[in-house]
């Protein structure tokens, strides 16, 4: 075992992929930043409101992205470059159709979906604002964020977070402008997010073509439903771990308008702008060394694959820890950035310490997922990624707002990752036993 290539090979995905998570959150901070300090709480509140359906379209495409990645490196591994090829556009195909036709049903249920995420009255027309400009505009932020783990798992770390980068870059500028100089408001914002996610769509599309024209052959374009169906059992996983953050969103503003009001909504929204970015950084870990975890799989390379998920986990451990104490040692100079008022400067900086101890063990389960769904065992980590919505968050929501009132809220999150993380621990323990016998 070449330990020098295994850490060489692990920093080069690890690293970009980690930068480029992390600026894939800054897309939502950005118009936070910029919409709390030109348009009040109220707007910023209905950015984190209306955040759930942008994020369906950014799990989908994660889901397929992912999916097709994971396979298509274990086919390399297994030297079967011809089937690679054709995931890659089974891959292209499913993201163009599900970027023609969900937001398409989501603009057709607006109005439903708005109330059911809690949007009334004022609020209501604050969400349309900013949701319709990035409903219209769907097909890109699919194509963006679906292309992006396919191009990594090509070898291209680099060139994945570069073109990451130019969207960002895109949105700051526009921001700046369109809501900011010209107080556009949240159609600004919205109109700002979905120009630059079609800079990242058409850069990765036009970068595969110029390097990559075999990729466009007729033949790689045949749907298989076999091989679909291994995409859609292998993405379930990576959808989920993109969707639950929204729902996270969803439940916890359900839970703040019980116990906080509108106050509690907004101060949400600041909680969430940095939790998503962190939470994003620490998957970056997961899913930069996935592409070696599904390519020593397919090459049947057990001791390279332990030597991967030993250091991986370090990794997290030192930078989940560094994340903890940074938020929480500049936690009222984070609350400041997004035009907080002073009444609530303090609650919102109590919330955001609460919260912060959930990175401490966050990033360990996210890892732990990514090696289950990279290994071929998608069906445990599709259970570990479902059941943190599904059963431990409304638990520990209940339960500690019941007892703490809107403390509780904010404590619930560190609740339900710690025990997520002790879950996929074990099962990964379980797992490496049975497999010595």
């Amino acid at each position: 075992m070449d330990t020098k290539k295994l850490k060489k090979e692990m920093l080069q995905y690890i690293l970009p992929s980690m930068f480029a998570m992390m600026l894939s959150g800054f897309y939502s901070i950005v118009d936070g930043l910029f919409v709390g300090n030109a348009a009040g709480n109220d707007a910023l509140g209905a950015i984190n409101m209306v955040w759930p359906l942008q994020c369906v379209l950014n799990a989908v495409a994660v889901g397929i992205g992912v999916g097709s990645a994971v396979l298509m490196s274990t086919y390399k591994g297994e030297d079967r470059e011809k089937e690679a090829k054709n995931i890659w556009g089974m891959g292209m195909i499913l993201l163009l159709v599900v970027g023609a036709t969900l937001p398409v049903l989501m603009l057709v249920f607006l109005s439903p979906l708005l109330s059911f995420l809690g949007a009334e009255g004022a609020m209501d027309q604050l969400c349309r604002q900013y949701i319709v400009v990035i409903l219209v505009g769907g097909m890109f932020p699919v194509l963006g964020n679906g292309l992006n783990p396919l191009i990594r798992n090509m070898g291209n770390t680099i060139s994945a977070t570069i073109l990451m980068s130019s969207g960002l870059v895109t949105n700051i500028v526009l921001d700046y402008f369109l809501v900011y100089k010209f107080k556009m408001g949240l159609y600004g914002a919205g109109l700002a997010t979905i120009i630059a996610q079609a800079v990242v769509a058409c850069f990765s599309v036009g970068y595969l073509w110029r390097g990559n024209r075999e990729l466009f052959q007729t033949s790689n374009f045949i749907l298989k439903s076999r091989e679909i169906k291994k995409i859609m059992k292998i993405g379930i996983s990576p959808f989920g771990q993109s969707l639950v953050p929204s729902l996270t969103i969803l439940f916890t503003n359900w839970k703040c308008i019980q116990y906080g009001g509108s106050h509690a909504v907004t101060i949400f929204s600041v909680v969430t702008y940095i939790l998503s970015t962190i939470q994003l950084l620490l998957q970056g870990i997961g899913d930069g060394v996935q592409p070696l975890f599904s390519y020593y799989h397919g090459a049947r390379k057990k001791k390279e694959l332990n030597w991967l998920y030993k250091h991986a986990f370090l990794l997290s451990v030192l930078f989940s820890s560094c994340c903890t104490i940074f938020v929480i040692w500049y936690a009222g100079n984070l609350s400041d950035l997004f035009g907080i008022t002073a009444e609530l400067r303090e609650a919102c900086k109590s919330a955001i310490i609460f919260s912060a101890f959930a990175f401490l063990t966050l990033g360990l389960a996210r890892l732990t997922c990514s090696y289950f769904y990279a290994t071929g065992k998608p069906l445990i980590s599709t259970v570990l990624v479902y059941i943190e919505p599904c059963l431990l968050l409304p638990l520990f929501l209940n339960v500690m707002a019941s007892i703490y009132g809107l403390d509780g809220v904010w404590m619930a999150g560190p609740f339900v990752q710690l025990t997520l993380c002790i879950a996929a621990l074990l099962m990964k323990l379980i797992l490496a036993k049975k497999e010595e016998v």
